[in-house]
């Protein structure tokens, strides 16, 4: 199923795995990992992906004011260390999707190409990079 077609739609993010050397699973951002994959009708993408547990070091911090640039180093850290983001186009060739990255928080993705060999089982999409894999499900209205 190679079709673009099939990825239009906004998916849930189930479960990030990585397989270790020793055959274990670890999981990045936790068992439970929130995030979002959209891919739209007419060849664009976004995906976010965070850590459940993300908090500022001090919930005092005024809301208001709270950006990437007045964040306290270690929260700005901690931020930058417990989410991932980015965006762009994308295109779908045999089992391959691959993400033209125009925007993202890692600086070295921004302009370059993200492959991954990608799967569908039933109503979930199966997106993997080496030893990773990305299980994402159709969303839900209200997910």
């Amino acid at each position: 199923m190679s079709n673009s077609k099939h990825f239009v739609g906004t998916w849930k993010l189930m479960s990030w795995e990585v397989t270790q050397p020793d055959g274990t699973t670890y999981y990045p951002y936790g068992r439970e990992v929130v995030g979002y994959l959209i891919y739209t009708a007419d060849g664009y993408m976004a995906a976010e992906i965070m850590d459940s547990d993300r908090r500022q070091s001090d919930p005092r911090f005024p809301l208001e004011i709270a950006t990437a640039q007045t964040l306290p180093d270690p929260d700005r850290a901690r931020a930058y260390s417990t989410y991932v983001s980015y965006s762009g186009t994308y295109t779908v060739k045999g089992d391959t999707v691959t993400h033209h990255v125009k925007a993202g928080l890692i600086p070295s993705w921004t302009g370059s190409d993200q492959v991954r060999r990608f799967s569908f089982d039933r109503s979930r999409l199966i997106i993997g990079a080496g030893n990773q894999r990305l299980i994402w499900e159709r969303a839900a209205k209200n997910a």
